[in-house]
């Protein structure tokens, strides 16, 4: 695309109203750009309804009048200077709608609108031509909503009721052309039923947070991030998202999650952390494979020791192949479990030098963390920050409300802040509900003023809770509720029965119920 900023459209405004337009006024505008967009998008050629130079629609109310009079003030009532420059700002559609030579036709149109009498009338349009010529759906339906201000306001469901509504629309094709402008394989879709890809909505703010203390443990020294929120916050979702900025930026990202019913196995999630870790390198067999070199260096840093570390971490084992000498794996548990800790903490240092990389560990469900990882967890802060060539980042989710003054974690933010180690706590609130529509129009790949109702709706039976969200829009399109509409080809809902149905105020109870229900 050839432009970022759809501000080429008129403002609407008019000398006589003192630049704020009457409600006519900014419904002929709507209208008026309409009629040139179907030019353009049509390459030059005028609507058929418009053939014939005949009289405007009569109606009982004087509109027809109305227009006889406007039309000879300005047969097109928006900012010439804006409409001669709008075929060239437009080619940011060229490719899509017609390949290089698309516009050449503009010349002509040009030429035609100047030399056509002022005699300019009010037409039903169809942009059945245009959907004929293979346009984008969503092109097709813009110019179609604005065409629906015909009669000076609006008299379609979806059309537009200020200009500054068509402006936002263009943008957003511009800015997601993949969920507004390209049209969906609906066939598929009423296959499949709705599908969500795994996008953070609304947490900006706390996403920069976490890269800010990022950025400072890769400049030197550790930091930790704990997350807490509800459930169903969006905490997990967060994190992995973070995920996709460390690795973009060549760091090591380790994940792992603690099981409710796992409390009593020590080192549970960190042992998968690093198992999945060394499975990934695993799968780089080349002759010289990272998996070789991290092996070579481990035997050199830890010795015999590393191999202590395999029963926890059983890729490991596969990496540096069999012990060559017999491992005491008698030890009492106590001593046990410092030696692991201990070697962990190697491991990470020799890993981060290895492959100079920072490292980042994140581990979910700290309300449910066992005390020997979180010790663990500590070893690897405090060790971070004495030693300053040493880059470690812990990020961590609870559940809010979770972590009391006998948790695990609690015990560790104490010790850590008497180490000066950097601590930073984000808490995740409940979506509000522009949010919230933000997140059902890209789902469901329609504009936010066309989604708003069904966003109202959703957000007042799920409190804004984007888990309960995705839920309730996953029941509501098994129970076809919400439906893809081949004819429409897009999403359409039944607003008052999703309004009527009854909700459990629990996100558990919810899913459970549903679960149940299939």
């Amino acid at each position: 695309f050839n432009i970022q900023r759809a501000d080429f459209l008129p403002s609407g405004e008019t000398p006589d109203s003192g630049g704020i337009p009457s409600d006519e006024d900014a419904m002929r505008r709507i209208y008026s750009l309409g009629i040139v967009l179907y030019e353009i998008f049509s390459g030059g050629e005028r609507p058929p309804e418009m053939g014939h130079q005949t009289g405007g629609r009569k109606s009982d109310d004087g509109t027809a009048e109305f227009f006889q009079e406007w039309s000879q003030e300005d047969p097109f009532p928006i900012d010439d200077g804006n409409i001669d420059d709008l075929a060239d700002e437009l080619k940011l559609f060229d490719g899509i709608i017609g390949g290089d030579d698309f516009f050449n036709a503009e010349n002509d149109r040009k030429s035609k609108r100047q030399t056509q009498s002022c005699s300019y009338k009010v037409y039903d349009v169809s942009v059945e031509p245009l959907k004929a010529k293979c346009l984008p759906g969503s092109l097709c339906d813009l110019v179609a909503n604005m065409l629906d201000c015909a009669d000076c306001y609006p008299s379609g469901e979806d059309s537009y009721h200020k200009m500054s509504e068509v402006r936002d629309d263009l943008q957003l094709m511009l800015d997601k052309p993949a969920i507004y402008l390209y049209d969906q394989d609906i066939g598929r879709l009423s296959i499949t039923g709705l599908q969500f890809g795994g996008t953070v909505f609304g947490r900006n703010a706390e996403l920069s947070t976490v890269k800010d203390a990022y950025r400072r443990s890769v400049s030197g020294g550790s930091e930790l991030v704990i997350i807490s929120g509800a459930s169903g916050s969006g905490k997990s979702l967060l994190g992995h998202e973070f995920e996709k900025h460390v690795l973009a930026g060549g760091g090591i990202f380790l994940s792992g999650k603690f099981d409710q019913l796992q409390q009593g196995t020590p080192f549970s999630a960190l042992a998968s952390a690093f198992n999945v870790y060394c499975g990934i390198l695993l799968e780089d067999s080349g002759p010289s494979s990272i998996a070789e070199v991290l092996a070579s260096k481990l035997r050199s840093s830890m010795g015999r020791d590393v191999h202590y570390l395999t029963k926890l971490i059983p890729n490991l084992a596969i990496i540096l192949g069999p012990a060559t000498s017999p491992i005491n794996r008698n030890e009492d548990c106590d001593n046990a479990q410092k030696r692991l800790q201990y070697l962990l903490c190697q491991f990470v240092d020799v890993i981060s030098s290895t492959f100079s990389a920072p490292v980042t560990l994140f581990l979910d469900d700290l309300q449910w963390a066992d005390a020997a990882s979180i010790e663990a967890v500590n070893h690897l802060l405090t060790a971070a920050s004495l030693a300053h060539d040493e880059r470690f980042f812990f990020l961590g989710c609870c559940r809010e409300g979770e972590i009391n003054g006998g948790h695990p974690v609690w015990k560790l933010l104490t010790n850590l802040e008497r180490a000066s180690v950097g601590c930073t706590n984000i808490k995740l609130d409940l979506m509000d509900e522009h949010t919230i529509n933000t997140m059902v129009s890209e789902t469901l790949s329609l504009f936010p003023r066309l989604t708003r109702s069904l966003s109202s709706v959703i957000y007042h039976k799920t409190k804004g809770n984007p888990l309960f969200v995705s839920q309730l829009m996953l029941s509501l399109s098994k129970e076809g509720l919400l439906r893809p509409s081949l004819s429409r080809r897009r999403w359409e809902w039944d607003k008052e029965k999703i309004q009527s149905q009854k909700l459990p105020d629990d996100v558990a109870m919810f899913i459970t119920e549903s679960i149940q229900a299939l």
